[in-house]
């Protein structure tokens, strides 16, 4: 199901605060070529005697001075801003930054807080809606899930009146059809997710069966597969995983599909005294699913589509095998967002490089060069010449996910999986040393894995 993960339609928003923020690096870097409108140019400087209105300016400027390099602290700043000055006509476009910059540092608590918010006021944006839901899931404790549960009938009982509802003129009649459809599926899958992770799965597996008749997929499949398995239904869930194993969709991934293979084994050995007839049951699940998904899945490919926790998404090596960020939680990740056309990203490779060196012995660090090239053909090439040693990834979408408007952005998130420090643009002169600091830093801290390195 795809989603527009990581941009949340504010683009326009963050350039309009753009120019509120008196911040330049000193080497500036180089915008992402994808067609998007320039930042406005820096604040203006009022002249004008120190109205109310111009007095919250200052505030607010003020607020802003942290930088995104601790965004964490911009966050505290505009908090107090908005205490200071709570009927501010800037309300909105505030919450929506903090929120921004909450997604951006991976606090799921503090994002749905101002989710929530931001909801009381625009009560029909869709994209909060959707967020809300799986930002209270991932607390993982009873009453956010009461609240995603919550967040989560909003958000069927919204699809569902669509249902109801002639399409736009503007909009072909087939067109909303699986708009609405799409809509529908991720309304019960997200709800029944919930479900799942309260341990209701009864309930869950019902959303999945709704989910499945709106606009089946794989990942859909096996999560009913799942809850049926646990409610001991198992015919029930040897046809989710026949249809998950089966589904002729090119992001699942073979690690995944295997894994199908093993649920869909096991939940037909429980069933029938041998696994013959397995083979004919996927066969024939496949010849009907390829026959009446064919138009949907032509050429479709959808990496990492509908993740919102960074620590879940799987990245691509040189070699075409994947990586989870999972794989990393409980230590400090370090990752280098670059592309072979950004002139100060070759620069910024080799003294990232440096900085790898000096921790190179320490397991409790992981450092990751990020490449966001959307022609790939020419990274191989570059990393050779280069001579980087530094684990080379493929992004599939992550600098969207983390904000990554400008390269090269270094950023470290901590064992927890929060961004604990980001840069946009490269210093030459302290990148090196400020890089150190932080990944200290960051060591040092309570429960961080491992203990700090020391330099070579």
């Amino acid at each position: 199901m795809q989603n527009p993960t990581g941009r949340f339609g504010h683009r326009a928003f963050v350039w309009s605060l753009a120019a509120l923020l008196a911040i330049t690096p000193a080497f500036a870097g180089e915008e992402k070529p994808a067609g998007k409108p320039a930042p406005p140019s820096s604040a203006e400087k009022s002249s004008q005697a120190a109205t109310p209105e111009v007095e919250e300016s200052q505030a607010l400027n003020k607020a802003l001075e942290a930088g995104p390099s601790n965004p964490l602290e911009v966050i505290k700043n505009l908090e107090s801003y908005l205490e200071r000055y709570p009927h501010s006509a800037r309300r909105e476009r505030v919450l929506r930054l903090i929120y921004k910059l909450a997604m951006q540092s991976n606090d799921p608590r503090k994002a749905a807080t101002v989710a929530e918010q931001l909801l009381e006021i625009n009560p029909q944006d869709l994209e909060l809606l959707t967020a809300v839901i799986g930002l209270y899931e991932r607390q993982n404790d009873s009453a956010s899930r009461q609240k995603a549960i919550h967040y989560g009938t909003r958000f069927i009982e919204r699809a569902e009146k669509m249902a109801s509802e002639k399409p736009p003129a503007s909009v072909a009649p087939e067109k909303w059809q699986a708009t609405v459809a799409l809509m529908r599926a991720t309304a019960y899958f997200l709800r029944g997710k919930v479900y799942a992770g309260s341990g209701d799965n009864t309930r869950a597996a019902a959303d999945f069966e709704k989910s499945m008749e709106a606009y089946p997929s794989a990942q859909v499949a096996e999560w009913l597969g799942d809850a049926a398995s646990k409610t001991g239904d198992t015919d029930r869930a040897i046809d989710a995983y026949a249809t998950a194993f089966a589904f002729p969709d090119k992001s699942v991934e073979p690690a995944q599909r295997s894994e199908l293979r093993k649920k869909l084994g096991s939940a037909y050995i429980l069933k029938h005294p041998t696994d013959e007839g397995l083979g004919d049951l996927v066969l024939a699940r496949y010849d009907e699913l390829t026959r009446s998904l064919e138009s949907r899945l032509a050429g479709e490919e959808r990496p990492n589509s509908g993740v919102r926790d960074p620590t879940e998404f799987a990245l691509e090596r040189l070699d075409g095998t994947h990586v989870r960020l999972a794989e990393f939680r409980g230590k400090v990740l370090v990752m280098d967002f670059w592309a072979t056309w950004c002139g100060p990203c070759r620069l910024e490779g080799k003294l990232f490089e440096r900085v790898l060196e000096m921790f190179r012995g320490n397991p409790a660090v992981t450092f990751l060069a990020v490449n966001v090239d959307e022609d790939r053909s020419s990274v191989p090439d570059f990393i050779r010449q280069e001579e980087w040693t530094a684990p080379v990834v493929y992004a599939r979408g992550l600098d969207g996910l983390m904000g990554v408007n400008a390269l090269p952005t270094v950023m470290i998130l901590d064992p927890e999986g929060r961004v604990a420090f980001r840069q946009a643009g490269l210093d030459l002169g302290s990148f090196v040393s400020t890089l150190e600091t932080k990944v200290r830093e960051v060591l040092a801290r309570p429960g961080a894995a491992g203990v700090a390195a020391t330099s070579q």
